[in-house]
């Protein structure tokens, strides 16, 4: 009987080690699906490490509840989906595995740092990221010397919404030195939440773009592109706007356009904001002198912008209340608490939670008055712009569509009022060649116009052949190659002369 029982009781521990096995087996699938999706799937990595945290949490296990939360935050830092992505940082953090696993912890405060940067709270983003460096910084295993390379550009990326270039080089600088040390083979070994490669050369060529240095700037966008495609990224947003950003440096815009509208694209599909590009897409136009293509996207830029900027307020007084004040609170409640059982002292710590209160409260209202006075001067520059716009349409309209109806009805006051519109185009080509006459300014004004061979003869009353000659004969006048388009030229150099 005692044999029997004996046996029943292996049978039954054998089998439940066996579920749990099983169990965490399945959990860690789940895990590794979402590290996968890194880049790639963001909404995946979301499904995949929810369905993780519901198994852990049934489990008990809190290693793998922790590493859940961390999968499911980044998605929704992704995302801006800040409330959410709060609450599972939190929840996180409180994790008391943590304390054992510095490589998770550091991940976790690194995230917070992103978190905070998301809304522009880049003291809060900064003191996160040297947090989680300090846990790995001085640590030999592959993990940490590819986090160590991560927070070193997290770092130069706060240097550089600051304006401080110089700093922003010098930890661009450490962490490429840090993640060439590194073997492509082990690189390639670990989980994509340790691999940041692409991002770290994105980085170094930001800062060389906003020194006004394309050139330089133009390898590390190569590698950057190149190892976010080796790393078979399908979020390739950021990369198509610094190629849009190299080719309007060196003045492509053709080239800059067709990069920055990839990017607009791949934002659209991770359901990014594209304000910023749009407004990129505006000043190419406006540099090819294609006006309404500028309008239309600089409206539109600022229509979304003004969208954005009213999302954001409500989202960082939100997260300024929860995230900032809560830590003030906190400390409040633990002090009340621990001087709770002294009775001498009770009135010393209700007066001292009543001061902090109120000067948290106060602390609260001068944000809040200073993001609506921010708001209020944001809408003000926008109504201003949208005035400006329309008065801009309005002038080209009406000076187009004369200029226009008087090439149409061959009139002689074409090339007075032509001037008008244009007080510098005369002057431009001229410098081309002293000797242009009248006639062949008014033709370099058809062609800046945009009129064809066909419509010039038809209008003026010449035969084809004549107009066709009569091109010609200024292409030579300029010296202007026969493979260049003589509108897009002539736009592009009254335009920049």
């Amino acid at each position: 009987m005692i044999k029997k029982t004996s046996l029943l009781l292996i049978l039954f521990f054998n089998l439940h080690f066996a579920q749990q096995r099983d169990s965490k087996k399945e959990i860690d699938s789940l895990i590794n699906l979402a590290d996968q999706n890194i880049n790639v799937d963001f909404d995946k990595t979301l499904l995949f490490a929810e369905k993780a945290l519901v198994k852990a949490k049934k489990e008990k296990d809190e290693e793998r509840m922790a590493k859940a939360y961390y999968y499911a935050a980044k998605s929704l830092v992704f995302f801006r989906r800040f409330e959410e992505s709060s609450r599972y940082l939190k929840e996180g953090l409180k994790i008391s595995e943590l304390k054992n696993d510095i490589i998770l912890k550091s991940l976790f405060f690194s995230l917070q740092g992103s978190y905070y940067a998301r809304m522009s709270l880049f003291e809060q983003s900064v003191q996160s990221k040297k947090r989680a460096l300090e846990l790995v910084e001085h640590n030999s295993d592959l993990q940490s010397q590819l986090l160590t390379a991560n927070y070193y550009v997290g770092i130069a990326d706060y240097y550089i919404d600051t304006n401080d270039l110089q700093s922003a080089h010098l930890y661009a600088d450490k962490s490429i030195v840090a993640i060439e040390k590194i073997p492509e083979q082990k690189y390639f070994s670990t989980k994509k939440i340790y691999r940041d490669k692409p991002f770290i050369y994105f980085y170094k060529s930001w800062i060389l773009l906003q020194e006004k240095k394309p050139q330089e700037a133009l390898p590390f966008i190569e590698k950057a592109f190149n190892s976010a495609v080796l790393e078979r990224y399908h979020y390739m947003a950021l990369f198509y706007e610094i190629y849009g950003d190299y080719y309007y440096q060196t003045r492509s815009y053709q080239k800059a356009i067709a990069f920055y509208l990839k990017s607009v694209e791949n934002k659209k599909k991770f359901k990014h904001y594209h304000a910023n590009v749009d407004s990129k897409i505006a000043s190419s136009y406006k540099a090819l002198g294609d006006h309404a293509n500028m309008l239309r996207y600089m409206e539109r830029a600022e229509k979304r912008r003004e969208i954005d900027g009213r999302e954001d307020l409500k989202i960082v007084q939100k997260e300024l209340h929860n995230a900032l004040t809560q830590e003030e609170i906190d400390k409040i409640n633990l002090r009340y608490n621990q001087n709770l059982i002294v009775a001498s002292i009770i009135f010393f710590c209700i007066s001292l939670l009543v001061a902090v209160f109120f000067n948290i409260r106060k602390k609260k209202r001068k944000i809040i008055l200073e993001q609506e006075s921010r708001l209020s001067e944001k809408i003000f520059t926008i109504q201003e712009k949208e005035d400006e716009i329309e008065m801009l349409r309005q002038r080209v309209n009406e000076s187009t569509s004369e200029l226009i109806e008087l090439v149409k009805n061959n009139s002689p006051l074409f090339w007075t009022k032509f001037q008008d519109a244009y007080p510098d185009f005369a002057q431009k080509l001229l410098k081309l060649n002293p000797a242009l006459k009248t006639t062949e300014l008014c033709f370099f004004a058809y062609i800046y116009m945009g009129f064809s061979n066909k419509e010039i003869a038809e209008y003026t009353f010449k035969a084809l052949k004549t107009i066709e000659n009569n091109r010609s004969n200024l292409r030579k006048r300029i010296s202007l190659n026969s493979d260049e388009d003589f509108t897009v030229w002539i736009r592009n150099y009254i335009a920049e002369a």
